[in-house]
């Protein structure tokens, strides 16, 4: 069994799952754990972890915004070092480490729901849900959207490179934003006329209905998942709830 050949459903159950334990375990040994099951069930069904590589360096970069402003702002536990204004409580790196934790929680299974379904799949799986096609389909095309308009940005930096643009480290990366960003919006632009267009010229939205080369179906696997991920979610929230009535 692998990642790509579950229903979506039960891709998107899993999704609820794990931002449900982001959101509610307190503790960094608590999603420390959860990170680690969500890590090995990866590496289980796609025998690979090659895809969350850009994770690592967007994390770091958040996790260090997080610990910064938690170093300025926490006022929690003991006062343990002080130069000028700047006080720095106990609490502050435990929390801060909660917090990076959670935020890694959440970006994975985000990005691990987004990358393991075809646009078809999502589109699919919202008209099972009752969503009109013509809704439903704006996601599949949203989702296409990326890629093409991320291939139109390294096409801009590439124009700017054969211009002289400097681009040598991250500093100058992100001085490369000011004069890229007016050719991405153009191109972006274009795109998303070009593609209204055709779509307008074919008949779009004209009939209520349409078919689709496929249909989505529950197998074993995905029901036995599904009903096993709904079971562990009601025991976590009746264990929660049932002390507060």
């Amino acid at each position: 069994m692998r990642l790509f050949k579950l229903d979506p459903r039960t891709k998107l159950v899993w999704y609820v799952l794990i931002i449900y334990f982001a959101l509610s375990c307190q503790t960094a040994v608590q999603l420390g754990l959860v990170l680690l099951g969500c890590l090995m069930s990866s590496l289980v069904l796609s025998l690979s972890l090659k895809q969350y590589k850009i994770m690592i360096l967007i994390m770091l970069l958040l996790g260090l915004q997080i610990l910064v402003v938690q170093l300025i702002f926490c006022r929690e536990g003991v006062l343990i070092y002080q130069w000028g204004i700047l006080k720095i409580y106990s609490q502050a790196i435990p929390l801060a480490l909660t917090g990076i934790l959670k935020a890694t929680l959440i970006f994975y299974a985000s990005m691990q729901f987004f990358t393991s379904a075809s646009p078809q799949d999502f589109t699919l799986m919202l008209i099972k849900f009752r969503i009109p096609y013509r809704f439903a389909m704006l996601v599949g095309l949203g989702v296409r959207f990326f890629p093409l308009m991320k291939a139109e940005y390294v096409s801009i930096l590439d124009s700017q490179r054969t211009r002289g643009l400097k681009m040598e480290n991250v500093w100058d990366d992100l001085k490369a934003i000011i004069p890229t960003f007016l050719p991405f919006l153009y191109r972006a632009v274009r795109r998303s006329t070009e593609i209204a267009l055709a779509m307008e010229l074919k008949g779009y939205g004209r009939n209520k209905t349409r078919t689709f080369s496929r249909t989505l179906t529950m197998q074993y696997q995905d029901i036995v998942l599904i009903a096993a991920m709904l079971l562990v979610i009601s025991i976590s929230l009746a264990g929660r709830l049932l002390p507060l009535i």
